[in-house]
């Protein structure tokens, strides 16, 4: 059986879950609390597989919950179970190291698709949220990449400029710099993406996401 903590400050909230999770044959709901310091009380004395948790509860948010069972002894999945969906949430609570983010709209079969799931060890996302992590992610992605090429915005101006076909003469008109300066700076520009010329200078940039 997988044993679970519910923790929300609503107890129609609570019994709901607990009639939507008895269906399931091998998820067993071990107790509940009302707030964060009830949850880690609670979470610490019954050691569960998996604590679902509200996002907004009276004193510490979930985030903060999550933060503090991290830190305690518990090893149990941590799955937020929240109305919002605001992507500044979810990155903060898989920043805190929650295993899953969930929407209290998620269907029941899909909820216990995924407490299953996180007593496995797997992360789990609502599905309406993915494409907005997915974008995030892509745009962390492009900044690492940014900061490993070490091209200043500057650069990535330039760049852009060449690949809409401008000659350095343009590019330094359009900057407000010298032809030579433009010229200078696209050499080095070159050896920060290790490319031979424009062209290929345009294309790694492109590659990488850069522009």
């Amino acid at each position: 059986m997988i044993s679970v903590l519910l923790v929300d400050d609503h107890p129609v909230v609570i019994e709901g879950l607990r009639k939507v999770l008895a269906t399931a044959g091998d998820i067993e709901v071990t107790g509940e609390a009302h707030d964060a310091s009830g949850a880690i009380e609670r979470a610490r004395l019954l050691q569960p597989d998996v604590i679902l948790l509200d996002l907004r509860m009276p004193g510490a948010s979930g985030v903060q919950a999550t933060r503090r069972l991290r830190d305690s002894e518990t090893r149990s999945a941590v799955i937020i179970l929240t109305s919002y969906g605001d992507q500044a949430y979810v990155r903060q609570a898989l920043e805190a190291g929650a295993d899953g983010y969930l929407l209290k709209s998620t269907p029941p079969e899909q909820l216990i698709a995924a407490i299953r799931a996180a007593a496995r060890g797997r992360r789990q996302l609502s599905p309406e949220l993915l494409d907005g992590v997915l974008q995030e992610f892509g745009g962390l992605a492009r900044e690492q990449t940014h900061r490993t090429a070490d091209l200043s915005n500057e650069d990535l101006e330039i760049l852009r400029r060449t690949s809409e076909g401008a000659t350095n003469r343009e590019i330094g008109l359009a900057m407000g710099r010298t032809e030579v300066a433009i010229k200078k700076r696209l050499q080095t520009i070159f050896v920060k993406l290790g490319a031979v010329d424009r062209a290929h200078a345009v294309a790694e940039a492109i590659r990488r996401g850069l522009i």
